[in-house]
């Protein structure tokens, strides 16, 4: 008879066999606590690359994180900008969206394909299949960021009415309407069921979906939140934001099934905006189909890391090194969790640099690897022991707290400058600062008013601190005090110890602060020259004449002070001049071409523009004595 014993001796033996076998495969220096929790994380990084060069950079550094758990690349990045969309007129909103990804501009339903030109949908589908097959070789999985439910030509619902959804466009941003499709109508659920389908069964390595919605060219029915104001077909106002967010993840959802896979369907919180008001929110969290997520939960946690790129822009490599080691202490080792790591700029017109990417996701995997108790401060002083070797680490760790602190400033008392919408959509950066812009020719405005972010030309003219048909303004003294801050940390980089590891990236983060100041004393410059502008605009917008004959000692005082902050203005663009011609336009986002420079994209002629500017300041200089009254000693 059979001993029972060795039979039960057995079965624990093959048991133990076959999960040792079901464990990742060990290589490497890793701990074995961190291996046997490896695919409990799942890393989603966000880049809009249309270089497969880059991309492969991006890919290697990110392999990092394979040791840690599933590790995915966004492989939804147009070819080219949607030039097919771009009104002819001034509409300026439209180049929000320009940029967009979605479904239909890759694999288009066949309602939908004939209204979108087939080779900017090849050249689309073709870079993102090459890059779903470096991912695939290299043992990574892709994501898709798209923006959904986005619009559609005029002529689709000229043929399909009945599918005509909200309009979702900016009425202060647009001189041209925009509509989405209704995704409460069954042929709309198809047409992205089927769309999913194809994708996923073209590139079954796409793994993850998420988009943004509501905002910059996407939108649902009847939101709270839609630009114009709710609105959307009779048909479908009695349904709520959640039933509606439910029809539409649960079609994408059956074109994952349709195409025998499984996908995760994540609809946008903090990668790019999804604007619902909080009563949508809590009814969209509530209906949400399976494998489908949106708000975080304890049963299922999001995490949110990236730097600084979009506050900074267009200026890259500027990390906040605090602010980020400090949000690693979201990542729980133990737990199962979503990473979503960020290196697009809004409205995908650049990223972070090559080197900050591979700087964030190297700190990332040592984090990773860690046994240590999590502590910021105590990671700052050994990155910067690291970067900057022993003898300047002290030196390093001290600026980088100053940077934090500076940055911190920043957030508290000039939160409402954002490059992008400052320097690059209102060209603060590169248009001249002048007593009358309506004195310039039609020549001098060619090369920066076109690209204004504005419905209105004349308003684009004259009135600077027209933020995208807002008000803005800031105040002069603090922005001052903010460039002070930021000149002692550039000072401190500056005397770094050419013997430190990462003297090169130091050195170019250096390079690329006095740049993010030059920009942030535009921005005071500009706001406080409209203010003078605006207190004698009866005069400025007056007849020219000449003064009286009377002695004056100041003469008028707005004079002054108006020729105060444009000397400021024109010193402070010849030495940007300077530091972009000595190696500083590598720190600058700029556009391939001139035919790619837009609104929210700088040209990459930026130093012949900066030239051009200074220009234009002096050949104008005197024109503010036509109007105010000059000093007469």
């Amino acid at each position: 008879m059979a001993n029972p014993f060795k039979k039960l001796s057995l079965l624990i033996f093959l048991t133990f066999l076959i999960l040792i076998k079901s464990l990742p495969a060990k290589s490497g220096n890793y701990p074995d606590t961190l291996r046997i929790n490896a695919q409990q994380k799942t890393f989603v990084i966000n880049a809009c690359i249309r270089d497969l060069d880059e991309f492969k950079k991006l890919v290697s550094y990110a392999a990092q994180l394979k040791p840690y758990g599933k590790v995915q690349i966004n492989v939804g990045t147009l070819a080219d900008n949607s030039f097919y969309e771009l009104p002819k007129q001034r509409s300026p909103w439209f180049q929000y969206a320009c940029n967009n990804a979605t479904p239909y501009k890759f694999f288009p339903d066949s309602k939908i394909a004939p209204f979108i030109p087939a080779d900017f949908v090849a050249k689309n589908k073709a870079l993102l299949l090459a890059k779903a097959k470096i991912l695939k070789e290299n043992g990574m999985e892709a994501a898709f960021f798209g923006s959904d439910p986005d619009f559609l030509p005029e002529a689709f619902f000229a043929t399909y009415p009945e599918l005509l959804g909200p309009r979702i466009d900016h009425p202060r941003r647009s001189n041209n309407k925009a509509f989405s499709v209704c995704v409460s109508m069954k042929e709309t659920q198809d047409m992205y069921t089927n769309m999913m389908a194809e994708m996923l069964t073209a590139a079954p390595e796409i793994k993850t979906f998420y988009f943004k919605t509501n905002d910059a060219g996407s939108g649902f029915c009847w939101s709270d939140w839609l630009y114009s104001g709710s609105n959307g077909p009779m048909h479908c106002k009695n349904e709520t934001a959640g039933e509606r967010v439910q029809k539409f993840m649960s079609a994408l959802q059956a074109g994952a099934a349709k195409a025998g896979t499984t996908l995760d369907v994540y609809l946008a919180e903090h990668m790019g905006t999804s604007n619902f008001s909080d009563p949508e929110k809590s009814d969209i969290q509530n209906h949400l189909p399976k494998n489908c997520y949106y708000l975080n939960s304890p049963q299922h946690e999001m995490v949110y890391l990236g730097t600084d790129i979009s506050a900074m822009y267009p200026v890259n490599s500027l990390p906040d090194m605090l602010s980020l080691l400090t949000s690693l202490k979201s990542i729980n080792k133990q737990k199962e969790q979503t990473v979503f790591i960020n290196f697009r700029v809004y409205y995908d017109r650049a990223n972070e640099s090559a080197d900050t990417e591979k700087a964030l996701l190297t700190i990332l995997a040592k984090y990773m690897a860690s046994n240590d108790a999590f502590d910021a401060n105590t990671m700052l002083h050994q990155l910067s022991e690291e970067w900057a070797g022993k003898k300047n680490a002290d030196n390093l760790y001290n600026t980088f707290i100053a940077l934090h602190e500076a940055f911190h400033f920043k957030n508290q008392s000039l939160g409402n400058i954002y490059g992008i919408n400052w320097n690059v959509a209102a060209r603060m950066m590169n248009r001249p600062l002048v007593a009358a812009p309506q004195r310039l020719s039609k020549e001098e405005e060619a090369y920066f008013l076109p690209h204004v972010f504005n419905v209105s030309e004349e308003e684009a003219r004259m009135d600077y601190m027209d933020i995208q048909g807002g008000r803005r303004t800031t105040s002069h003294d603090t922005v001052q005090m903010y460039v002070e801050e930021i000149n002692l940390v550039c000072k401190s980089l500056e005397e770094m110890d050419a013997s430190a590891p990462q003297h090169a990236f130091i050195q170019k983060m250096c390079t690329g602060l006095k740049i993010h100041a030059s920009l942030m004393r535009s921005c005071g410059n500009f706001s406080e020259a409209q203010s003078i502008r605006e207190s004698v605009a009866e005069k400025l917008n007056g007849v020219i004449h000449r003064p009286d004959k009377e002695p004056t000692w100041m003469g008028d005082t707005a004079l002054q002070q108006f020729n105060e902050v444009m000397r400021d203005e024109l010193d402070n663009t010849q030495e940007l001049i300077n530091i972009l011609e000595h190696g500083g336009i590598s720190s600058l986002c700029l556009a391939k071409d001139a035919a790619h420079e837009d609104c929210f994209l700088l040209g990459p002629n930026i130093i012949e523009q900066l030239k051009k500017k200074r220009k234009i300041m002096l050949d104008h200089w005197l024109d503010i004595q036509d109007y105010l009254t000059t000093p007469f000693r």
